[in-house]
């Protein structure tokens, strides 16, 4: 009888893995996420506060859609309001833009590796996901040539990737994502969850039409907990992904913390500046040690190639120096490797001991 019931659900769901009760150990030093090291600043959380003590929580949002905010982005980039969706990250819009476009059968063409969020969500909805492979020995750069090959070839209704690159950290330039935009039969969704900290913007490429920008708050506003994204797409797109958004999609309390960081954005600035320095000073000390290989990095993690020892540096950073970071194994062509959110100074630090303590240096 179980098994009957369990037959309604549409096969993409029932073939993905099963949910796991993780919880983090609050007692690490989480370097694994690519979170901000800094907290929210604390003077503007109390006037996050003193905003909300003056709305009603009894009460629903005061429309669907959290329109206050999506005006404000809208300032922000020179756009007009009818290009941005607002939901509730930029994960539940990769979900929104596969929703609204994935047919049974359809194919979607990525690089790999890349964020395992788009092959996860294709095959929700039962789509068939194709992957570009990224060349280490070139850079991770982006195979523009086999990505439009790909999509041409399998007629794709949908071409995913993350710029800068996750979890690779390398930045793509904006005439080879134009390039490919032009070249493609389909949609080009454009996850720029990184682009504050390589001072990136490709809003430009919306002009021609088939472009899809997914942003979000987690990264350089340091609200990975609140849970606020957005999308920027021309005005006909916009409007489609709208509909599949979910109604109310942020709480008045996500909202009101989006606005206050917008309102901001140069405190926040100035903290991606501290971290863009602690990550540069990070790759060059763990570089300087024999036996490990740093990627370039765009973003606030590190991409770290391990001549051996992977196991007994994770298991000595979280014993010895109480540091998470995360193996990226789940990435085949990056079994060898470690991704590395930067910290704060002291807990750059704790890496770099610990990576010496393993490979010497």
């Amino acid at each position: 009888m179980q098994q009957e019931w369990l037959d309604a659900i549409r096969p993409g769901v029932r073939g993905a893995a099963p949910v796991r009760r993780d919880r983090v150990d609050e007692a690490l030093h989480r370097l694994q996420w690519n979170e901000s090291p800094y907290d929210f600043p604390a003077d503007l959380k109390e006037e996050v506060l003193r905003r909300l003590a003056g709305l009603p929580w009894s009460r629903y949002p005061l429309s669907s859609r959290p329109w206050l905010l999506a005006d404000a982005l809208a300032a922000r980039f020179a756009l007009p309001p009818e290009q941005v969706v607002v939901s509730e990250g930029s994960s539940d819009l990769i979900r929104a833009v596969m929703a609204a476009t994935l047919r049974p059968g359809d194919v979607v063409v990525m690089p790999t590796p890349t964020f395992m969020l788009y092959r996860l969500n294709a095959r929700l909805y039962e789509g068939t996901v194709v992957q570009v492979p990224l060349d280490a020995t070139a850079g991770f750069c982006l195979p523009v040539d086999a990505l439009i090959e790909a999509a041409q070839q399998h007629n794709a209704r949908l071409v995913a990737l993350c710029a800068p690159n996750n979890p690779t950290g390398t930045r793509y330039a904006e005439a080879d994502l134009r390039r490919l935009a032009t070249s493609i039969p389909s949609l080009l969704v454009i996850d720029e969850a990184y682009a504050e900290f390589c001072d990136q913007d490709l809003t430009g490429l919306l002009e021609l039409g088939n472009v899809i920008l997914l942003r979000t708050f987690s990264k350089f506003y340091a609200m990975a907990g609140a849970r606020v994204g957005y999308a920027l797409a021309a005005p006909a797109l916009a409007a489609e992904l709208q509909k599949v958004v979910t109604v109310f999609p942020l709480s008045v309390f996500s909202e009101v913390i989006a606005l206050v960081a917008l309102e901001y954005h140069h405190r926040f600035a100035a903290i991606r500046d501290q971290v863009v320095a602690e990550r540069d000073r990070l790759a060059a000390a763990l570089a300087a040690i024999p036996g490990v290989v740093v990627y370039p990095s765009a973003t606030n993690f590190l991409l770290v190639a391990l001549n051996g020892y992977k196991q007994e540096l994770l298991e000595h950073l979280r014993n010895r120096q109480r540091v998470q970071i995360s193996d990226v194994a789940a990435y085949p062509e990056l079994a060898h490797c470690v991704r590395i959110s930067v910290g704060t100074p002291a807990q750059n630090d704790l890496v770099i001991q610990g990576f010496t303590e393993i490979f010497g240096g």
